[in-house]
């Protein structure tokens, strides 16, 4: 077994690197935010700011779901609102945003507040049926 000892100095050194790392990937990610708002234009990013078009993980916050609920079955969810929503509208697709979805930039449906076919959707899926039925 290698037992690796520091020195102080060196300890310093690598505690210095490890915060101007963080602090470059917070800057980087404060310019990703600034280029998706770009992408999405104006009028969607005020839309998604007011509450006014919701994405999966939003609508299933708003119902009362846990983080590991959402981590764990919302691309899952997001289908299953998809198949409802082309069906209710016959094959017209959602609306589609750009998000940052788990530290990486991702297109995801974005559907009206009030769009019936969240719940139906979420009705559809086993594990998210008990957040509507409620």
């Amino acid at each position: 077994m290698i037992r690796t000892t520091y020195t102080r100095a060196r300890a310093t050194r690598i505690a210095t690197a490890h915060i101007i790392r963080t602090r470059i990937s917070a800057a980087q990610a404060a310019r990703l935010v600034r280029a998706l708002r770009r992408l999405n234009g104006f009028w969607m990013t005020s839309l998604l700011e007011r509450g006014e078009f919701v994405t999966v993980s939003q609508a299933l916050a708003e119902l009362g779901a846990d983080a590991e609920l959402i981590r764990r079955y919302a691309s899952q969810a997001g289908k299953a609102i998809k198949r409802a929503y082309l069906n209710t509208y016959e094959g017209r697709e959602p609306v589609q945003v750009w998000k940052v979805v788990n530290g990486r930039p991702r297109q995801v449906a974005a559907y009206t507040a009030t769009e019936p076919v969240i719940r139906d959707g979420l009705a559809a899926y086993t594990r998210t049926a008990h957040l509507v039925a409620a």
